[in-house]
């Protein structure tokens, strides 16, 4: 199973699960002859699943320390990507000089994510400077009506929602990147009671595919 986040992994216009880690997962479990079926859920039901279930599978997952523990884990399975921090171009009042004026402003994340984490780590609280949503097309609806000041999301990411919105790319202003030192490895993480013997199978068939 897994969220709504583009481009590694989000419904098409034909409610068909895609995207590139999509591909990755799918070609990973066939070359470990393994059965499956794909699901799409808010992440925060996923992840509570993923940890609850046996024989599950989530990804895209951002292998943090706060849950190394919780999984069986395969990486890589795509290649990590910048998140910037937005701001609307109208909003000149804002400005960035450093990752700690970040705990200045209002920031949109979706719950549970790394990014929730990250905001955490440098001093946000949930209820108070730091907004807590489902998924990114909710991030993307409130920090465009000016609900919040700022949202990190990849580029490809926010620019889709706005051509999808018939808003042009002018409407926002990236004001600084997230430094890449933060970003852990993009995964899949298999619910603990999967069997080991399967869990191997995956590691293996994912191994050879990332070496060719």
């Amino acid at each position: 199973m897994t969220e709504n986040w583009y481009p590694y992994n989000y419904l098409d216009d034909n409610h068909k699960v895609v995207g590139q880690s999509t591909e990755r997962v799918i070609q990973v479990l066939n070359a470990a002859n393994v059965d499956f079926t794909l699901a799409l859920y808010p992440w925060t039901r996923a992840l509570n699943l993923a940890t609850s279930k046996a024989n599950v599978l989530l990804y895209t997952v951002l292998r943090t320390p706060d849950r190394e523990d919780l999984f069986h884990w395969v990486c890589p399975i795509a290649k990590k990507n910048v998140h910037q921090i937005y701001r609307l171009t109208e909003r000149n009042d804002i400005e960035l000089s450093s990752e700690q004026d970040i705990k200045n402003y209002s920031v949109v994340v979706t719950r549970d994510t790394f990014l929730h984490q990250y905001m955490l780590g440098l001093g946000l609280s949930d209820g108070h400077n730091l907004h807590l949503t489902a998924d990114d097309d909710v991030n993307a609806t409130l920090f465009l009506a000016g609900r919040v000041d700022l949202l990190p999301a990849f580029d490809s990411a926010i620019y889709r929602i706005l051509a999808t919105r018939g808003i042009d790319k002018s409407h926002i202003s990236p004001l600084m990147e997230i430094p890449s030192k933060y970003y852990p490895d993009y995964c899949m993480a298999l619910s603990k009671s999967t069997p080991l013997e399967l869990v191997e199978k995956i590691r293996q068939a994912n191994k050879i595919i990332t070496t060719h």
